[in-house]
């Protein structure tokens, strides 16, 4: 077995567009790859599954993924998306929830105002914000339509609505700054949003939590979609982009910004629902792309259902063979992805316990693990897929500015009982989260090692 190498990236569906998830791979290119080295119903492994693409795109192939991760963001994704929803029914739900939320004084008195030109009530998209300074706001006006940026300030409206707050401690955390933390007023994550913002989101959250079952989980889909977008970490875009309504929260890290946008949080859950990368769109996306499955987090399940996935630490899975291998490792320090995640997931471990988040299990780099300890386990987990292996080829991404991550992970492959039988840099339509601070070449690429199994094993 082996991979073609320079494979062009398609334009992803809409399925893949709708939830920020660090490091995204190229869909297309590693379906290409799924297919050149299995066949029809073969079992596909990912020890890493993160955005779940491994997983669907299996899925899309005709091939069995098992896949695991200990961030629960993965079990999630393929969860909402093995479900069949009353698309009327989910809207009229949004529907109480947007009349409840805009009635409330909290809204009213801070996100509603009159439009400059026609004078009707509009409601307003964002603020803008240079430190503490308001340096106006923008919306769209439904009745001329139009969008409009008025320099004016409005006095902030504060108001605490009784409703659950995350409390997670971001202190220790290695993607967080002393200053940004100072900036953002306390070491809670639940500072890194505005206090009516705060407000407004814990009432949304309430309400998606008393929502019928049968809704819960694509309402909160578009939340989790919504709470980067409304955080002090949203850069304003400069006027020349002409994007006064969109926001983004673009590089790796917990990082308060001076030259901020302040979303609505009501109107970011309702795009986050309706529009282009919305929820909506990438549920019909799914319906398209994908064929409907069934899966199971158990894998002594694997013979009933279309697929596996595992909320647990890929060192020690066992209990199945792989005909084929595809990862995507954490590279050394260069994303912090349990903390970064943390972000949504503060909120989805109290939407459902199940979906909790050990930070303790991820395997990084970082001000609490070395380098020694990111070899050890990297190399326990390719030592467990070596075992698992039922052929001879399994193929790993990778890339990084530092060389030492290059040298550890070369070890790990070695020490594992792997050879690189083969390497080559793929490049990609857009550039990786993973690699904003790389060189323009490196930040859109990533290497690709094939890897098969030695016939004695090194260790070094």
């Amino acid at each position: 077995m082996a991979v073609m190498d320079h494979l062009e990236e398609k334009s992803r569906p809409t399925l893949y567009r709708s939830l920020k998830y660090w490091g995204k791979k190229p869909h297309s290119i590693w379906r290409e790859i799924i297919e050149y080295n299995t066949n029809y119903k073969d079992i596909v492994y990912d020890p890493f599954a993160g955005s779940a693409l491994t997983f669907f795109e299996s899925l899309k192939s005709g091939r069995k993924p098992v896949v695991a991760d200990i961030n629960p963001l993965t079990l999630f994704i393929i969860e909402v998306y093995s479900g069949n929803y009353d698309m009327e029914k989910l809207i009229t739900r949004f529907n109480v929830i947007k009349n409840i939320v805009s009635n409330t004084t909290l809204y009213r008195k801070n996100y509603i105002g009159k439009c400059m030109n026609c004078g009707k009530t509009i409601d307003i998209y964002n603020y803008r914000w240079s430190g503490n300074t308001q340096n106006g706001y923008s919306y769209k006006c439904p009745f001329c339509n139009n969008v409009y940026t008025c320099k004016e300030s409005i006095e902030v409206y504060n108001e605490d609505l009784g409703y659950w707050k995350p409390d997670l401690n971001i202190a220790s955390f290695q993607s967080v700054c002393s200053s940004s933390l100072k900036y953002f007023g306390s070491d809670l994550i639940s500072d890194v949003w505005s206090s009516r913002n705060l407000e407004i989101l814990s009432l949304i959250f309430n309400l998606i939590n008393e929502s019928d079952s049968d809704l819960r989980l694509p309402l909160m889909f578009a939340f989790l979609q919504t709470l980067h977008l409304t955080t002090k970490m949203c850069a304003l875009r400069s006027e020349k982009t002409n994007r006064p309504l969109s926001t983004s929260w673009g590089r790796p890290a917990y990082m308060y910004l001076k030259n901020r946008m302040e979303q609505n949080p009501l109107l970011q859950f309702e795009r986050s629902l309706f529009e282009k990368n919305g929820v909506i769109k990438a549920l019909n996306s799914k319906e398209e792309y994908l064929p409907q499955y069934t899966f199971s987090q158990d894998i002594d399940d694997i013979d009933r259902v279309d697929g596996i996935v595992m909320l647990e630490n890929s060192k020690v899975i066992n209990g199945f063979n792989a005909d084929f291998i595809i990862t995507d490792p954490p590279y050394g320090p260069v994303i912090q992805y349990g903390e970064l995640s943390c972000v949504w997931n503060c909120w989805l471990e109290k939407f459902d316990p199940k979906y909790k988040l050990n930070l303790q299990d991820e395997i990084i780099v970082n001000n609490y693990k070395g380098y020694d300890k990111y070899l050890q386990d990297m190399t326990a987990v390719l030592t467990n897929c070596k075992s698992i292996l039922k052929n001879n080829c399994m193929v790993l991404t990778f890339n990084s500015n530092n060389t030492q991550d290059f040298d550890v992970i070369n070890k790990a492959i070695i020490n594992s009982g792997f050879n690189i039988k083969h390497k080559f840099l793929q490049k990609n339509k857009r550039s990786s989260e993973a690699n904003v601070s790389a060189t323009s070449n490196m930040s859109i690429s990533d290497y690709y090692f094939v890897l098969e199994k030695a016939s004695v094993c090194v260790c070094i």
